[in-house]
C-alpha cells in the first residue's frame, strides 16, 4: 500500500506540473489530486521540494540503469534515450526549467548527464588500458565527464529556450552523429598527452 500511495503522490505532482507552474503547486493541491490527506503526504515527503528532488533522482536512476553501460554504444544509447524522454515529457521539463531558473536547471541537467558520461568514460578507459596500456587518472576522467555533461546541459537549456529547434529527438540524433568517435578520440588524446 505504501509504494502505491507514494507513486500516486509522484504521479499527481507530474500531472499537475503539466498545467500549473511548479512553484504554485502546493501540498494541498497534490493531496486533493490523488485523494489523500495532507498528513499522508508528509509521511512520505517533507515538502514539495523534497518530492521534486525524489522525482529527479529516481527518474535519473531509471533513465540510466547500470545495465545500459554494458553495451559498446552506451553513450549513443543514452543520448537517444534522453531525446525520446525529453519529447515525451516536454511540458514537465519546460515547466521545471521555468520554476527552477536557468542556473539551477542547468546544474540539474549537468548532474543527470554526468553519471552516464562517467560510467562510459570509466569503461572505455579500462578497455583502453587492457588493449593499449593507456590510462587516465581519476581526476582526468572526472574532468572529461564534466565537459561532456556540460555540453549536454547547455544544449538542453538552449532547446528549452527555443534556440536549438523544437524536436529533442532530432537534436540528440544530430548529437549522436557528431559524437560518434569523438569521445573516444578525446580520451585517447588525453591519455597520450598526459
Amino acid at each position: 500500500m505504501s509504494q502505491f500511495t507514494k507513486k500516486a503522490i509522484i504521479d499527481s505532482f507530474i500531472e499537475l506540473s503539466k498545467t500549473v507552474p511548479i512553484e504554485k503547486i502546493s501540498v494541498t493541491m497534490i493531496s486533493k489530486h490523488c485523494g489523500i490527506n495532507r498528513n499522508t503526504f508528509y509521511y512520505y515527503f517533507q515538502d514539495v521540494y523534497s518530492l521534486m528532488e525524489e522525482i529527479i533522482y529516481s527518474k535519473s536512476e531509471k533513465l540510466f540503469p547500470d545495465s545500459m553501460f554494458s553495451e559498446e554504444d552506451s553513450w549513443i544509447t543514452s543520448l537517444r534515450f534522453m531525446g525520446q524522454y525529453a519529447k515525451k515529457n516536454e511540458a514537465f521539463i519546460k515547466n521545471m526549467y521555468q520554476s527552477m531558473g536557468r542556473d539551477a536547471f542547468g546544474d540539474y541537467m549537468e548532474d543527470l548527464a554526468y553519471h552516464p558520461a562517467k560510467k562510459y568514460i570509466d569503461r572505455y578507459v579500462e578497455n583502453m588500458y587492457r588493449e593499449e596500456g593507456l590510462t587516465l587518472s581519476r581526476e582526468q576522467r572526472d574532468i572529461a565527464a564534466y565537459l561532456f555533461a556540460k555540453m549536454f546541459s547547455e544544449t538542453t537549456v538552449d532547446w528549452i529556450r527555443g534556440k536549438k529547434g523544437d524536436d529533442p529527438v532530432q537534436i540528440m540524433e544530430l548529437a549522436v552523429v557528431m559524437m560518434d568517435g569523438v569521445a573516444e578520440h578525446v580520451l585517447h588524446n588525453m591519455a597520450k598527452n598526459k
